[in-house]
């Protein structure tokens, strides 16, 4: 059976084989309530990144971008990987927002809702004549077990909620953390990336009615299955007051029926962020 050939419900199957085998390793304890925290948190600032314009591309983009966050108890406001900066259960790639819904020993589920701005063919001449994606909301179900010591497993399931063609993805990564001084942590992280066919087929296939008419690409199906790969290394600072210094690099190879695409014009690059926020006040 391959869990990527999504059909009703399935998102739903997939989240369960996702959560259960984590939450069979951590000793069920609900948290008490002197344990929540009150007060608020928020992060402002902006940064700086380069990139592929979309993954296999050729063709680099440069831009400053605004760092956003806000923590309210158990919900998290995130753009730009403000919300990171706060919760550090959130990737600096998770944006919208989130909810912490459960915390055992070494174990924690959110949830999330996100805009997904979808894809325009204007953005690199070779999707010139390729179908646009459409924007849609997307829903994420997150799974994180803390081992101990600072290694953690994450399993992130993101899905179109909408319909609009943007699919599933299934991101697993590990992730180590170690703190160089009382200012300063480092963080390593290595995973990959499982995608279902209706988002292969909007991000790396070429419609066979666009096939040498609209585009001079020829027609390709990908089906379920890997996308991607990914490694990656970030940094974060305090420095005067609540100041603090960020950046990252990150390095993808794409996979499997996305890296065979007529798209995967480069299928290894890399991104590089560095960026400055403020941070207060609990």
């Amino acid at each position: 059976m391959n869990l990527f050939a999504f059909h009703p419900g399935r998102p739903l199957a997939v989240a369960l084989l996702l959560v259960l085998p984590l939450a069979a390793m951590a000793q069920l304890r609900p948290v008490p309530a002197q344990e929540t925290e009150k007060g608020y948190t928020w992060a402002l600032g902006a940064y700086l990144a380069n990139g592929p314009s979309y993954p296999g591309s050729t063709e680099r983009s440069t831009g400053v971008r605004p760092v956003i966050g806000l923590e309210v108890g158990r919900y998290t406001i995130s753009s730009g990987g403000g919300g990171s900066l706060l919760d550090f259960d959130l990737d600096a790639r998770d944006s919208g927002l989130t909810a912490r819904l459960f915390e055992w020993d070494h174990f924690r589920l959110s949830a999330g809702l996100r805009l997904d701005g979808g894809r325009k063919g204007e953005g690199d001449p070779i999707l010139s004549g390729l179908p646009d994606v459409d924007r849609t909301l997307r829903g994420r179900l997150s799974a994180i077990y803390e081992f101990p010591g600072r290694l953690s497993l994450r399993s992130t399931l993101n899905q179109d909620l909408l319909g609009h063609g943007g699919g599933a993805t299934l991101q697993t990564s590990a992730r180590y953390e170690f703190r160089i001084s009382d200012r300063t942590e480092i963080s390593l992280a290595a995973g990959f990336t499982m995608a279902d066919a209706t988002y292969m087929r909007s991000y790396m296939g070429v419609p066979v009615g666009a096939a040498g008419v609209t585009t001079p690409l020829p027609a390709y199906r990908p089906g379920s299955g890997m996308h991607s790969t990914d490694l990656g290394l970030e940094i974060k600072t305090a420095v005067a007051g609540r100041w603090v210094v960020f950046g990252g690099v990150r390095y993808q190879q794409l996979r499997g029926d996305a890296r065979r695409s007529p798209l995967a014009v480069k299928p290894d690059s890399y991104g590089v962020s560095f960026g400055l926020a403020y941070r207060c006040c609990r």
